[in-house]
């Protein structure tokens, strides 16, 4: 009996001497050239377990995958918007073009250094709903809270993969954080879910008349910190709103690098 009660104790011991597990905080300087127009803004991703943030000057998005639960905040006008995750219906279709597009990456064969961290750089690309794309992506295993932030994109992509909208088979996610990523898209032939075949081809008529969208995000800072519940939930006092119709939320970032979020799919000016 003494030396089941040591083993106990000792175990117990153990386990509270065992670090809490830490989230990892990202964060980014983004620039988006769309002809004449430019825009540089600052973007941080935070993940801890199966939860995402990711914040700009307009918008938070927090991802929930224990919930089940995509959360749009905007923090300006103190409302926000709930998606079930993984979706269904038209914004399964959105989801899925971006996350297919995500993992489309293959090794470029060269390395550099970013914020004193070396990294591979993968090149990706593809067609979305908003047109062509190319992008090439530097990714990270050195950097704190790698194996955290890994975890959780290919933890994202295997539920959106469990509802058969995204392929199994193709390119990779690439482990690590992408510390740099440098991407054009072209805007093109755009396929909505219920929309008329007349205002489609007048969008594309449009759309092809645009310069390409060039992006580039450079990771600054990667912080492994202990992050608080609060951290990824809605803020008290937001009203919840409606979900935008479809059309609306072809222009979100909704892939993780997600890219970062969403690895991979270069965003919308947000």
């Amino acid at each position: 009996m003494r030396k089941l009660t040591a083993l106990v104790a000792g175990m117990t011991l153990a386990m509270t001497a065992l670090p809490a597990a830490a989230g990892v905080v990202i964060t980014q300087k983004q620039h988006v050239t769309n002809g004449a127009n430019t825009r540089d803004a600052v973007q941080t991703i935070s993940v801890q377990g199966n939860k995402q943030k990711t914040e700009t000057e307009r918008h938070t998005i927090i991802t929930d995958l224990d919930k089940g639960k995509m959360y749009v905040i905007d923090p300006k006008a103190k409302t926000y918007f709930e998606i079930e995750f993984p979706p269904k219906g038209q914004m399964a279709a959105m989801m899925a073009a971006s996350q297919s597009a995500a993992m489309n990456f293959k090794k470029a064969g060269t390395t550099r250094e970013i914020a004193g961290y070396k990294c591979a750089d993968y090149n990706g690309g593809g067609h979305m709903m908003q047109g062509d794309y190319t992008v090439k992506e530097c990714f990270s295993t050195a950097v704190p809270g790698a194996a955290e932030f890994s975890a959780f994109e290919k933890n994202m992509a295997d539920k959106l993969k469990s509802t058969g909208a995204v392929p199994t088979s193709g390119g990779e996610i690439p482990d690590g954080v992408p510390l740099a990523t440098d991407s054009t898209m072209k805007m093109g032939h755009v396929s909505m879910p219920g929309m008329a075949p007349e205002q489609a081809a007048k969008i594309n008529d449009m759309m092809a008349k645009r310069p390409p969208v060039v992006m580039s995000e450079t990771v600054e800072k990667v912080e492994s910190k202990k992050l608080a519940d609060a951290d990824f939930a809605v803020p008290a006092g937001f009203t919840k709103k409606e979900l935008p119709a479809a059309p609306g939320m072809g222009s979100m970032k909704m892939a993780p690098g997600a890219g970062a979020p969403g690895a991979g799919a270069p965003p919308a000016a947000h």
